[in-house]
Formats: C-alpha cells, structure tokens, sequence
C-alpha cells in the first residue's frame, strides 16, 4: 500500500493512506487526502496509484506542487522516499516495490519419445507396455490396443494412428528401411515376435 508520511505540517508524523486508483489531495473535506493547512488548495492535486507506480498531477493550486522541490507541471512520477510539497506542507513518500507475478509453466510432455524401464520403445499411452506399431508421419508409437484399426469394403486392413491419423506400420518394417542390422531392429524384431499372436506356440 501507498503511504505518505507528514513530515512538516499539521499533525507530523501521521500515515496517509492512498487508494489504488485516483487520490485527490486537498483541504476540502470531500478529498480523498485531507491535509488541512492554510497553504494547501481545496483541490490542491491528485495523486494516480496504480501497480506501475504512482504519478501526482497539479490541479491549478494556489502555492504548487513539488516532487523533492522540482514543480509538478503538469504532472511527474512520485517515487519511494522522495518528498511531495504542497504548500508548506512536506509529506514522504512510501511506495513498495512493484510486484510482477511470474506464471510457472510446466514442460509439455514430449510423446513422441517413449521408452520402457527396460528400455524399450513404448506406448506413449501406455508407458510401460511396449510398442508394436509406429506413425510414418509423427513418428508416435503405439501398442497393439492403441492402434485405429479400418478396414476399406474389399481393401486391407488399414492401421491408423489414433493421434494425427496417418498410416502406421509396425516398428520390425520402420527398423528394416537401410537399418535391418541395427539394434534398434533386433529390439524392435524382437517386440513384433511377442505381440504376433499369429505365431503357434512353441
């Protein structure tokens, strides 16, 4: 909260507090800031506090309004600590700091890149399941159960990624294009061998 502190004038050392908003500083009784002292205008000025800081314009008084004894004209910054003169009447300023709240963002999650606790790629959706199928587009991978399954009046069987839409394919052919001797073919070799329900049992 704004304040202003009576430094020399009527009653010194008492508090005045400001609004947030338009403060008008005066004698009269209907100001918001009464100082009643023969030197301060009925009107004598009004002072804007707002979360940006506060600012003091002259309202046409009698004997002028200074900032640390530069006159007010029309208007100027009232800053911490600085002096407002009115008349003869010299008030201190009290203005905390301005406070900027900074949001918290969280870090969106990347799924796209999904492994098991063993290591192996996994289903985004599923996290420790591991992965059967990949999207040729967003290059999500997905399990069994997630893939969208559609098939066309005397067409195949197509499977769908159920993020973007795009065709999947299972991760032993994504492996297999230039990188059929890699690792990440034998794993993914390894994955579609024990989700092939089609395979008999041993």
């Amino acid at each position: 909260m704004v304040t202003l502190v009576i430094e020399h004038g009527p009653a010194p050392g008492q508090l005045l507090e400001l609004a947030h908003g338009p403060n008008l500083l005066g004698r009269a009784a209907d100001c918001t800031v009464v100082v009643d002292h023969p030197t301060v205008s009925g009107r004598h000025c009004e002072i804007f506090v707002t979360e940006f800081g506060v600012r003091v314009r002259d309202l046409g008084s009698s004997n002028g309004t200074f900032v640390d004894g530069v006159p007010v004209a029309p208007e100027a910054e009232l800053r911490d600590g600085q002096v407002l003169t009115v008349g003869e009447v010299r008030l201190r300023a009290c203005v905390p700091p301005p406070r900027v709240a900074i949001p918290e963002l969280s870090v969106p999650e990347d799924d796209r890149v999904a492994f098991t606790p063993e290591g192996l790629p996994a289903c985004v959706h599923h996290r420790s399941t591991p992965a059967t199928h990949v999207c040729t587009r967003c290059g999500r991978t997905f399990c069994a159960e997630c893939i969208h399954a559609l098939r066309v009046a005397g067409g195949p069987l197509r499977l769908m990624c159920p993020a973007c839409s795009h065709p999947c394919q299972p991760l032993e052919a994504e492996a297999a294009r230039g990188r059929g001797h890699t690792l990440w073919a034998r794993v993914a070799r390894e994955i579609r061998r024990a989700f092939d329900f089609r395979r008999p049992p041993r």
